[in-house]
Parts: C-alpha cells; structure tokens; sequence
C-alpha cells in the first residue's frame, strides 16, 4: 500500500514537472514550446510549487494576444530558466493595485530572473499599472527587449493614486533592480512616478547596461515626495557598474510644486561610469542637481559623452553634469541651451573635491560659465576645455577664460582637422572637414552629426567678430553629412551655404538630418545694405572641376574685380585681382579637398562657387 501511494505521489510530480507546455523537452535543441496564454498560466503555476528550471529553455512560438494578468514567479520563486522570445510580443493587462500577494517591485512580467538565467528577444504591448516592463530583479542577462506598454491613466489619476497610498512610486521601461547585464533594450513606453528610470531604476551590480535606448517622456510627481530621475538608470550605484552606449530621447515632466534632485539625462545619480552616451531630451523645472548627462556624481566617470537636449533647472545646473568627490569628465561635447539660477556650467557644474575635467567642447548657449561654474582649490585637473565664443556669450570658469584651462575660440578655429585643433582637443575626438569634433565612438550618430554642423558667423579676427547675440555681416553654414538649412522668421534666405540677412530681428535657423535637428537662435542688429549687381546664376563658370594644379575662370560678361578663395572652415586662403573675363587660377599649393571661390566686385561677394582639388 505505501508502495502504492508513493508511486502515485512520484507520478503525479513527474506529471508537474515535466509538463511539456506545447511541446518539446525543454533542452536548447528542444526548448518547451510556448504558444497560449494557458501555457503562461501553467510555468506561472509550476513555478508557485519551486518547479526548478535552472538551464532549461523555453521559447515563444507566436505572438500573445490573449491578456497576461499575472506576474510569472515572484521574488521567493524566481523563473532560473531561459525564456527566448524569437521576437514575438505579448499582450499584458496587470493591475495589481489590490492584490496582498504582490509587492511593488513584482509589479512587471517576470517579477525575478536569476542568475545565469536570461530573457531576450521579446516585446510587450497592454499595460502595468504603477509597474516596470519586463522584470523586477535581474540577476542574469536580459537582451534585445522592447516595452511598448501603453499608460492606463491620465496625469490627474495618478496623482490621486499617488496620494492615495502615501507612498514613492518607483518605475522603469524595463528593469527595476539590475545585477546582471541588460543590452540592446528600447523602452517606448512613458513612464510615471517620483523615482523612475527610463530603462532602469538602479544598476547594482558590477556589469553593464549597454546599447539601450528610451525613447518616451519620463513624469514625475513631487508633489509629495522628493524625485530623482535618469533618462536611462536612476542610479548607477556601484563603482564598478557601467553605462555604455546608451541614449535619450525623452523629456522630463514635472507635475507639482515642490523641488527634485539628482535628474540627469542618462543617469540620475552616479558612483560608477558613463561611456559613449548621448541625450536628445528636454529637462525643464524646479530642479537642483541637473545635468544633460549626470545630475550628480560622486567617485564616478563620465567620458565620450553628448548633451543635445535643452537643460533648465533651479540651481547647480550642468550640460554633462554636477561633480562631487574624485570625478573624472573627459572628451565630452554639450551643443545644448544651459540655463537657470547660478552655479550652471556647460560642462560641469558644483566641483567640490579632486574632480577632473578635461579636453571638452561647448558648442551651445549657458547663463552660466561656457565650461564649469568654478574651481576648488582642491580640484586637481583642469585641461583643455574649450568653447565656441561666437555661440557661447559667456566666458570659461566662473565667467573668465583661463588659458590652458577653458577657453573661447572661433567657430573656424573649432571645426576641421586642423593640427592646432587636434592638438589642444586630444585624441579622444573624431576630427572632420566642415564640422566641429565629435567624441569618439559617437561619429556615426546622426543627431551628432547634426549638432556638429556650423554656422560660420562672420570674423575680422580673435576680437573683432560677430556671435549670435550681435549679427550684422552675412555668413555661411555648414553642408556636409547632406543636411538641409530652414530659418523660421523670414528674416535670412538661403543659396546652398551662403546666408544673406534680410531684417533685424530674432532668427531661429534649423540644421536637419533625417529625424533629427538643431536651432541655432541669432540676433540680427545691423544688415548688408547694398544689393547685389546682378543676377548671375548659371553664368560664371569654373573648370575643371576636380581641379589639380590650375582652374579656369569664365566670368562671361559680369563685371568682377576680385576672387578669393576659402576652405571649408570659411578661412581665406588666398586673394586675386581680376583684370579679364577669363582667368587661370593656381590651385597646386591646395590639400585635397572641397573649396569655396567668392567672386567679388568692389569689395562685395556676388557669387559663390564651389571646386574640389584632387
């Protein structure tokens, strides 16, 4: 009889745990195959009686349009198993509000993965009320995820919710607590809530979130508690975690009156490093401890960075962020507007302790300093930081220049491969005709691309220029990477990188590629009053183009008196006088290369063309 019994006991477990979903045998050649939602409910019930899966497979046969309600596992019985998508999407419908079985964190798809498990190639449409996307605690790998979960609730909801529990509500696109690996993760999905992380809320472990992307607004409601915020972690918490390749382009919403801190474009609060970063987003409000890359760091790494949002906060506001204790920021570039109440800094902001800032460029707009607010007397490396002074209005550290340290130059003294700028910027740079520096590893970035493109205003000399609060000549912009100029007030017109000034006035022009775009705002205050002599499109001409040791020029007819001969930086080569319709050019002292040939009467440019030397 006992005999008896214990094979039916032993049967009836064995039936349990080797239950074959839709089939399979749960092997890596012969993963259990998932294709229903009952099949969801029969791993959620296994794993509820410690089923173990530990290196068994499952994999995703089709997508899931019938609802999940349900979390699979909870923190004390995590899935240890490894789920393979095969890029398929899962319909979700969790709202856990009033359920005792749950707690918060477990609000997600897979409340834990354990070590060595992993989740990849999936995607998850529906929604989770006041949960993460995909899971709770990552213990293991997580790679190739999208969220496109939809938000159940409007603003006004949610703040009654959030008051209602009088409690934080912690959110994330697609990992609560990381201490494993997340990779090639895209989270589309807005996200709600006082501390919140567009693909993370805190990396603990002492591995990497790499190659993710948010792509959707990030809110926040502090009109109960204090908020704190990253475009991509919230917390990057551990000196050796890493943040790498990662990118935002959401924006930050603030909903209530009281102040946050610690907000940054891809990491809130830093202890350990960012590499190769770059913020699209917007970050707007009652906000201390802002940074278009970091809102603060202690004891951490910023380095290959870019800031293209529009960063504006309450105070100690930075464009790649706010250091405190041993930091390092290097080879990072901010084109974006810095703005708010003192101390702000471009490129750093509050430097309290033995931080590093070197080899920098600003090319955006600051109310503060172009590159950091001020130096401690403990700060031990200040280092070739420097800032475009005909876009930038204010001075390098504490609104002085100090040579060697920060300092302002000319927009061509800035763009190009030049020696002189490779020497001061370093080899931590991509370096590129026609565009500023782009920090390495970011050169291929479309929006880096744009941000780099110049607008070349005029100059005389170091001292005697136009910037874009004091518009009166007319300029050039730059062309390459095939992008296309627009201005919006009608008070500049375009003809290929020639820009001529119509009107005083406020000027927004546009620089776009694809998806992506920068305005550079100018102030017109005195125009080029004279008209141009005549219409001579399609009549001057130059050949042969490509030239090499000589090009000719045919004015047939128009009247000229002078052609001076540019590089793409906008920099004047070389002058000559015109005493003939027909000119021959020497070329053969020229770099390969593309060139501009201004041609000229009585000291006014009446057409412009362009020949490359081979």
């Amino acid at each position: 009889m006992k005999k008896l019994l214990l094979s039916i006991i032993i049967s009836l477990i064995s039936g349990i745990v080797f239950a074959q979903f839709g089939g399979g045998i749960g092997t890596e050649e012969e993963p259990y195959r998932i294709y229903t939602k009952e099949h969801f409910e029969e791993l959620q019930n296994n794993l509820s009686i410690t089923v173990d899966y530990t290196d068994t497979h499952f994999s995703l046969m089709n997508d899931i349009i019938d609802s999940l309600k349900m979390p699979i596992g909870k923190n004390e019985t995590p899935f240890n198993g490894h789920f393979h998508g095969n890029g398929h999407n899962i319909v979700l419908a969790i709202d856990l509000r009033d359920s005792t079985q749950f707690s918060p964190s477990e609000y997600c798809l897979f409340p834990k993965l354990d070590t060595n498990s992993y989740l990849d190639s999936l995607s998850i449409s529906g929604y989770i009320f006041a949960g993460t996307g995909f899971v709770g605690y990552n213990y293991g790998l997580m790679a190739n995820l999208t969220n496109n979960l939809s938000v159940p609730y409007n603003q006004n909801e949610f703040s009654q919710y959030v008051e209602s529990i009088g409690s934080e509500i912690h959110g994330a696109g697609i990992c609560f607590i990381n201490h494993g690996i997340i990779e090639n993760c895209i989270n589309n999905c807005e996200i709600h809530g006082n501390n919140i992380g567009g693909i993370c809320l805190s990396n603990d472990g002492e591995l990497s979130i790499s190659n993710c992307e948010n792509n959707a607004n990030l809110v926040f409601y502090n009109n109960i508690f204090s908020c704190s915020g990253g475009g991509v972690v919230n917390i990057n918490n551990n000196n050796l975690g890493l943040v790498n390749d990662c990118k935002n382009n959401g924006n930050f919403i603030f909903i209530g009156d009281e102040f946050s801190y610690n907000m940054g474009g891809i990491v809130g609060l830093n202890f350990g490093s960012i590499e190769n970063c770059t913020n699209i987003g917007n970050i707007s409000g009652k906000v201390s401890f802002l940074g278009g890359i970091c809102g603060f760091s202690q004891g951490g790494e910023i380095s290959n960075c870019a800031n293209f949002g529009s960063i504006n906060g309450q105070e100690y506001v930075a464009g790649i962020g706010l250091l405190s204790n041993q930091n390092i920021i290097k080879d990072c570039l901010n084109s974006g507007t810095i703005s708010g109440n003192n101390p702000i800094g471009a490129i750093a902001g509050f430097i309290a302790y033995q931080d590093s800032v070197s080899n920098c460029l600003n090319i955006g707009r600051s109310d503060g300093s172009a590159i950091m607010d001020s130096i401690n007397q403990q700060t031990f490396y200040i280092n070739s930081n420097l800032y475009d002074k005909q876009m930038c209005l204010s001075k390098g550290i504490a609104d002085e220049d100090v040579p060697g340290s920060a300092e302002g130059k000319l927009t061509t003294q800035l763009t190009g491969t030049s020696p002189e700028l490779q020497a001061m910027l370093g080899d931590g740079w991509s370096y590129a005709e026609g565009r500023y520096p782009i920090p390495l590893g970011l050169e291929n970035d479309s929006m880096a691309l744009v941000a780099a493109t110049p607008v070349y205003l005029h100059f005389e000399t170091e001292e005697d220029y136009n910037h874009v609060d004091s518009v009166t000549k007319n300029f050039t912009v730059g062309l390459e990477n095939n992008v296309s100029w627009d201005e919006a007030n009608g008070r500049v017109s375009f003809s290929d990188e020639n820009v001529t000034l119509l009107s005083m006035g406020m000027e927004n022009l546009s620089v776009s590629l694809g998806d992506y775009s920068k305005n550079v705002r100018i102030n017109i205050v005195d125009i080029e009053t004279s008209a141009p002599i005549q219409t001579i499109e399609n009549v001057i001409s130059v050949y042969p183009n490509p030239a090499s040791d000589f090009i000719n020029l045919s004015l047939n007819g128009v009247k000229a008196d002078k052609v001076e001969i540019y590089d793409i930086t906008g920099k004047l080569l070389s002058t000559y006088n015109l005493s003939s319709d027909s000119e021959q050019i020497f070329t053969g002292d020229l770099k390969p290369g593309l060139y501009f040939l201004k041609i000229c009467s009585n000291d006014q440019n009446i057409s412009t063309l362009r020949f490359t030397k081979n």
